[in-house]
């Protein structure tokens, strides 16, 4: 989901009408948090090494919580640290620049995540979600299911890039790419270096992207437009789980 989707095939054709300038997905969107769904299981266990391991929609990566950085699959990093009890800090970087910093509250059996993402016009945005634990313990080591999450103020931006290719943009992240099935570098401050899209039109008013973790397919998504062009959704599906999400934006 830009990090936030399938939509069968149109034809050739009716792809070949429009120019990217005039497709209905052209424009600014926000995210609409109650039309989507973007609850997700994740799961944090400790190895037989001691380290810890976190995995979500199979990004997947190992650390310690003890306040050092340790590498994440799109090139970023990350690090953990015990706050009191029941809590946690988690601080990712990308470009050695800090992309969020996330709180984890546990109280019994629920996780809370509260997440800042840091804007360079200074309005942050907050993004907070729920999840309810399935299995493991004790403490935040286990099997968590999301059943509520809200994303804020999040937003998405599609501009033209040239006759036939886009501009797709959301907070601290950007990828502009052409309609070729090629991998394209993320540019976004947010962005990790190992990350590339791959862009794809299938309609009139619909595309398809490939996202790419350091050249491995991680994530496929479709973007379609509505019938009034009001609305757009992503629909989002991780390679490794194949668990579908979905991302609603309101146009702006």
């Amino acid at each position: 989901m830009m990090r936030v989707r399938l939509v069968f095939l149109l034809t050739l054709v009716s792809a070949a009408v429009s120019t990217a300038a005039d497709a209905p997905y052209i424009g600014k969107w926000k995210v609409n948090s109650s039309k989507s769904q973007l609850t997700d299981m994740v799961t944090i266990e400790k190895l037989p090494s001691g380290d810890m391991r976190f995995e979500e929609s199979g990004f997947t990566y190992t650390f310690k919580p003890d306040g050092k950085e340790y590498p994440m699959p799109d090139g970023g990093t990350t690090s953990w640290k015990a706050a009191g009890d029941g809590k946690w800090e988690v601080t990712n970087r990308a470009n050695g620049k800090v992309s969020a910093t996330i709180t984890l509250t546990l109280s019994g059996d629920t996780l809370s995540s509260m997440a800042m993402i840091p804007q360079a016009d200074g309005k942050d945005i907050m993004q907070t979600s729920t999840l309810k634990r399935i299995s493991g313990g004790p403490g935040i080591v286990g099997k968590w299911k999301g059943t509520q999450t809200d994303a804020g103020s999040a937003w998405l931006e599609v501009a033209p890039n040239g006759p036939d290719g886009i501009t797709l943009k959301a907070p601290n992240s950007m990828c502009a790419a052409k309609f070729d099935g090629k991998p394209y570098p993320m540019t976004g401050s947010g962005d990790g270096p190992k990350t590339t899209i791959a862009f794809r039109k299938t309609g009139s008013a619909s595309f398809e992207t490939t996202t790419f973790l350091d050249g491995k397919p991680f994530f496929k998504d479709v973007y379609v437009a509505s019938a009034d062009g009001k609305m757009l959704t992503d629909t989002g599906t991780p390679v490794s789980t194949k668990k579908q999400l979905k991302a609603v934006y309101d146009r702006q």
